[in-house]
């Protein structure tokens, strides 16, 4: 099939008309793919009653929070069952990423999905058509041509254009069923993925322009969002999380994305959360770096620049304190912000965690580091 760009609807209540959307594109077997939970408390299952009765719906929901390989081979054996012409992702990263997936490897046999992962080769064409609807503010997956899934502790991502869906529904009510905690480690996911996008290695005159301008919105609603939240806050998430989604499927994220997925898989803590307790530390080692410590392929000029863009956003007087405005952000929403706090005190399991990067993630961040540097600058958090 050829794929276009994607078509958002956007507003609250635009959850019903997937439906419609499906409808239109058209359909006459869909699968959906959504939270064991998230689906009902969200207020989205209203959208099945859309559903006339000439389209057949089957629901796959029964996989954990970080799908594994094993659970992509289930869901795939529904999809050779019942042949849908769309799949429709609605939930958080997660769900989201495992409806892409199944449209990647559709054809793919159950017992040879994981050496298609493992081989890393770029997803270009999808027989089936692919609509995703976010109930999280956010990870932004709607708008990125990758996926995440794991093989045991260790995480992959499949990637191409044909992991971009053919329509995205925004609605903000959506977002606001969440826990605090929830709506905040989505939140700083989102704004990490801003700052990240604007320092990274891969970063582009795009990727920096959605970047600044989601990371201008959620900065101005987060706190709402999370403590007392009202329909305004929600639609500034919804939108500055999709454009964080926008920016980072241009730049890629960097160092403290790198180190998350580690912390998820050992300590439980969850992705955004994960995320934001490292990326203090960075700002700091960023804000410290030398000309000689950045990559071949930063400019000097351009770092600065970066970095004085994310002072002023956090309304640091610096990059030198932007980690700490960073931080205090987090605790303000109810984050611990300390690895100790999260089950990671001893040296041993500082070493570990940082052993554990892929290097070619940590290859996007602007300023390099070893293994040792790595451990150090993660010993302060």
């Amino acid at each position: 099939m050829k794929l276009q760009d994607p078509v958002a609807r956007y507003g609250r209540g635009a959850a019903a008309s997937v439906p419609g959307l499906v409808a239109s594109l058209p359909a006459q077997s869909v699968l959906l793919v959504h939270g064991a939970r998230s689906f009902e408390v969200s207020g989205a299952a209203g959208m099945l009653s859309g559903f006339g009765r000439d389209v057949r719906v089957r629901r796959w929901w029964d996989f954990p929070p970080s799908p594994e390989v094993r659970d992509l081979a289930q869901g795939l054996s529904l999809v050779r069952e019942t042949r849908p012409d769309v799949v429709v992702g609605v939930g958080g990263g997660s769900v989201m990423d495992a409806a892409k997936l199944l449209c990647a490897f559709q054809d793919v046999p159950g017992d040879e999905v994981e050496e298609h992962v493992r081989a890393g080769k770029p997803v270009h064409t999808r027989r089936t058509k692919l609509v995703l609807v976010p109930t999280t503010a956010g990870s932004g997956s709607e708008a990125t041509h990758f996926a995440v899934v794991y093989i045991g502790d260790s995480k992959f991502s499949v990637s191409g254009p044909a992991l971009l869906p053919d329509a995205t529904v925004l609605d903000p009510a959506l977002s606001e069923s969440g826990s605090a905690h929830q709506r905040a480690a989505s939140g700083m996911d989102a704004l990490a993925q801003c700052v990240e996008s604007l320092w990274a290695v891969d970063a582009c005159v795009d990727s920096r322009s959605f970047a600044l301008r989601g990371a201008r919105m959620l900065l101005s609603a987060i706190e709402d969002f999370v403590l007392s939240p009202h329909p305004g806050a929600a639609r500034a998430m919804a939108v500055g999380s999709h454009l964080a989604g926008r920016a980072i499927n241009l730049s890629r994220t960097t160092g403290a994305h790198a180190l998350s997925y580690a912390l998820t898989r050992r300590y439980g803590v969850s992705h955004g959360h994960a995320v934001a307790l490292t990326l203090g530390a960075f700002m700091d080692a960023h804000a410290d770096a030398g000309a000689s410590q950045l990559r071949r392929t930063v400019g000097w000029s351009a770092h600065r620049q970066a970095l004085d863009d994310i002072a002023g956003l956090l309304g640091a007087p610096g990059p030198a304190l932007s980690g700490r405005h960073f931080v205090a952000l987090g605790r303000r929403l109810g984050l611990h912000m300390a690895l100790a706090d999260a089950g990671v005190r001893t040296s041993v399991e500082l070493r570990s965690l940082a052993a554990a990067v892929d290097s070619r993630r940590l290859s996007n961040n602007p300023v390099r580091f070893n293994r040792a540097e790595l451990t150090e600058l993660i010993t302060g958090c």
